[in-house]
């Protein structure tokens, strides 16, 4: 027994899949077009606030090429650089204070999408704490055996890599700092 298909059979499905495709694409699309705005506002409120956790002791700041200046009483008294590096769960957003003393004043994730219960406790204080320190000449390394010393951080449990991402994204604003203060 031969089955014959025809035109219409196959056509009327294909064309009602096209058009349930095309009306979700322009929904999606609508959407995005709707929320752009507010998703920007909400990424520099976050911004903003990430600025006065990693560098609470200044009153104001002044966006420069690239990064921060941090004023107190009108003085630059530090820079925050705002730096990213890959992190298990793909691209991670750090910003990171430092004195002009050189000493890093704070350290905030911005962005990070790992496992939870381990590369996200990045954003725990007791991790992040870690960094209070000052700038190493080499830049910070992680090490996984609980020792850590000056200018060393302590891997999270059963997050290596997204330790060292982390720390690859202070070290990007380590040199940043370094060239920075080369170039005075």
């Amino acid at each position: 027994m031969k089955v014959k298909i025809t035109a219409k059979e196959v056509l009327k499905p294909a064309l009602s899949l096209f058009v349930f495709c095309l009306v979700m694409t322009l929904l999606l699309a609508g959407t995005n077009l709707l929320t752009k705005d507010m998703i920007k506002e909400q990424e520099l409120k976050t911004e903003e606030t990430a600025r006065k956790v990693v560098f609470a002791s200044a009153d104001s700041f002044e966006a420069k090429d690239g990064y921060f200046l941090a004023l107190k009483d009108g003085e630059t008294i530090g820079y925050i650089f705002t730096t990213e590096a890959d992190s298990y769960g793909g691209a991670l957003k750090v910003m990171t204070g430092i004195s002009e003393a050189g000493k890093v004043t704070g350290v905030s994730i911005l962005s990070i999408d790992d496992t939870p219960g381990l590369g996200m406790n990045a954003k725990n204080e007791s991790f992040r704490g870690q960094y209070l320190q000052d700038v190493p000449a080499a830049g910070f390394e992680v090490v996984t055996d609980g020792g850590a010393g000056e200018g060393e951080i302590n891997a999270l449990t059963g997050a290596t890599i997204t330790s060292k991402a982390v720390t690859t994204a202070v070290n990007e604003a380590v040199s940043q700092f370094n060239n920075l203060k080369a170039g005075d």
